[in-house]
This record gives C-alpha cells, sequence and structure tokens, in this order.
C-alpha cells in the first residue's frame, strides 16, 4: 500500500485528499492519482465547492458521506456531480457516517465508520472479512488502554460502516443534463 496526501493551508479544519493505492508489488509513484477506482467525499458540502468526481475512472465507485434521505439528495446534488455519475457509469454509494458515530458514542469520529465502508466497497484489495478481522484487531491495540468500553465502540464502529451502506442509483438520463 502507498498512501499520498494533499492538505490545504488550515492545520485544523482544512481539506485533505488523500491518495492511496494498493498492489501486490511495492508501489514508488509521487504523483496524484488521476482514474481512481474509488473516491469517497466526507462532507457533502465539498460538492458545491470542489470537482470531486473528476477524477472518478469510467465504473468507478463513489461514496458519500451525508445525512440527506435518498429524495433530498437528489434534489441537492448538483447538475455537474449528477452528469459526471452519469457518464463515468459509476456506481453511487451512500453513508450516514456522522449520526452513526454519534449513536455508538463516538461524537463526530467517523474515520473508523469511512475505513470499514471503503473495505466494504472494495473488496478486490482484501476480503471484507479479512479487512474487518485486521481492523478490529489493530482497535483492540489502539484502544484496550483505554478501557472495553471504548473497544467496543470502536467494533461498533467496524461492523455499522458496512452494514449501513446503501446504493443510491444513479439515473443515466443524468448524461442529458447541463
Amino acid at each position: 500500500a502507498q498512501a499520498y496526501f494533499a492538505y490545504d493551508s488550515r492545520k485544523s479544519g482544512g481539506v485533505t485528499r488523500s491518495f492511496l493505492r494498493f498492489g501486490k508489488s511495492p508501489i514508488h509513484s509521487t504523483y496524484y492519482i488521476q482514474h481512481a477506482d474509488f473516491i469517497s467525499c466526507s462532507l457533502d458540502t465539498y460538492l458545491f465547492k470542489y470537482d470531486v468526481l473528476k477524477d472518478l475512472k469510467k465504473g468507478g465507485t463513489f461514496l458519500l458521506n451525508t445525512d440527506m434521505d435518498d429524495e433530498a439528495l437528489d434534489k441537492m446534488l448538483p447538475n455537474r456531480v449528477k452528469y459526471l455519475l452519469a457518464t463515468k457509469e459509476a456506481k453511487f454509494y451512500v453513508i450516514d457516517a456522522i449520526t452513526l458515530a454519534r449513536e455508538i458514542g463516538l461524537k463526530n469520529r467517523t474515520n473508523t465508520i469511512l475505513q470499514s465502508a471503503f473495505f466494504k466497497l472494495n473488496e478486490q484489495i482484501m476480503p471484507y472479512a479479512q479487512a474487518q478481522e485486521l481492523m478490529k484487531k489493530y482497535a483492540y491495540k489502539s484502544y484496550a488502554k483505554k478501557g472495553d468500553a471504548i473497544v467496543e465502540m470502536n467494533y461498533k464502529a467496524i461492523d455499522r460502516g458496512a452494514e449501513s451502506l446503501k446504493e443510491f442509483k444513479v439515473d443515466p438520463a443524468w448524461a442529458n443534463l447541463e
């Protein structure tokens, strides 16, 4: 695996773009990914500020963290986003990681939930059952000193991240939008 990051100038509350590569042999790429199999957006407001989908390749997968229901999301999505989803024949999934995190007791900490969703949607990297086991092993190692309750919250986040994904059907007619 290789991770390559782009940060904006703000230290806290700024935007981070993470470029992750996975492969069977060592990876020595030092450039941004321009034809991504998978793109995730952690805040739905970014869809209005940034061209989030420009680097998604045809047939790729897009995951959006949002608390909107299907009807609201369909109304809210900018036409340029709908157009790109349709013309790229993307698979589109949504998750409400913020509500899940609060229900579990993690406040606004969505990273573990979104990581689990990532591995569920990208089983070509490794089978989800294996990823789930490894995530739980790491959660235990990271949080055991903080107590069983913290470990259990992270286990729930891992389980709920995979279980809570919803596919949002991309309308092929969106390819005709201006």
